[in-house]
């Protein structure tokens, strides 16, 4: 450590620290997201190879633009969730719309909020959560009786206290799917920090709890769920 940078930092401690911690959050952003860019271009390579010419054209002129990099995930998400012959989950993430269907025959239709894009956390422990986006599968299925560990970042973020039992059950409502990635689509709860109905846990979708028990028996750990 330099004389100089020893002098700064015994002058302005604060602010020396501020300045840490924002490039900690910078940089692990910037890892978040050469990763996410590696896993795009994994995927679009796979499913490349299985497109006809006119449709390798099309998406080729997507890839073409930086820009329209979002754009292109989102182009594979629905292709891959319109060929599926599964009965599988697909989330409309411009049109706020979640379907339960099989190979294009959309059979249910619900409204859906997807929460924010947020960094949660405090570094070097702190996370990037963003919407999903591509294919994901369902990990778990719970009900209300299932008691969510609610992480301290939730409390934080709506500037609650952390209480001392963060064990709450039914704080993910009536129904809540865990997916792969670690998001969540659940229902709104009457308990918890998350039963607020203004807000809708970042990175995650929230569903309307008629919706999601409407479709309760369809729902299977496995099953494919396409966000486009």
């Amino acid at each position: 450590m330099t004389p100089r940078w020893r002098e700064l930092r015994k002058a302005y401690p604060r602010i020396v620290t501020g300045m840490v911690l924002g490039i900690g959050v910078l940089l692990l952003a910037d890892l978040v997201l050469a990763y996410k860019r590696v896993q795009y271009g994994r995927e679009f390579s796979r499913m490349r190879a299985s497109l006809t010419e006119t449709e390798r054209r099309r998406v080729d002129a997507i890839a073409a633009s930086e820009e329209n990099g979002l754009a292109l995930a989102v182009e594979l998400a629905r292709r891959e969730s319109l060929g599926d012959t599964e009965l599988h989950l697909a989330v409309d993430t411009a049109a706020g719309l979640l379907y339960l269907e099989r190979q294009g025959a959309r059979l249910r239709e619900m409204r859906v909020r997807l929460g924010r894009q947020a960094i949660v956390g405090t570094p070097p422990d702190a996370v990037l959560l963003t919407p999903p986006l591509g294919e994901r599968s369902v990990a778990r299925v719970v009900d209300g009786s299932f008691a969510w560990a609610v992480p301290e970042w939730v409390y934080v973020d709506r500037g609650w206290p952390v209480p001392a039992d963060r064990l709450v059950p039914g704080a993910l409502g009536p129904l809540a799917i865990f997916l792969d990635s670690g998001a969540v689509l659940y229902a709104r709860p009457t308990v918890g920090p998350l039963s607020d109905v203004s807000y809708v846990l970042p990175g995650s979708v929230r569903a309307e709890a008629p919706d999601l028990e409407a479709i309760r028996e369809n729902l299977q750990p496995g099953m494919a769920v396409y966000f486009h």
